[in-house]
């Protein structure tokens, strides 16, 4: 799956390179709206970019991060 990054794509992947985060951890530091900050890592979940470490709390952990891939065509 092709992930486009916007600006919130970016937001979201600065939180989560600093550790583990809830979509409410990620909210509160962006400024982003809820429905923006879910459907975006809804999105990172199907790029494989995040992961649930703890689906029931949301809690999600940066596994790969796609602006470091140098391989794009």
């Amino acid at each position: 799956m092709t992930l486009k990054i916007t600006n919130a794509t970016e937001q979201i992947l600065d939180v989560l390179q600093e550790g583990r985060a809830t979509p409410g951890y990620i909210q509160r530091e962006t400024g982003l709206a809820r429905n923006t900050v879910h459907n975006q890592l809804n999105a990172l979940l199907a790029a494989d970019v995040v992961v649930y470490v703890d689906e029931p709390t949301g809690l999600y952990e940066l596994v790969e991060d796609p602006r470091n891939d140098d391989d794009t065509a």
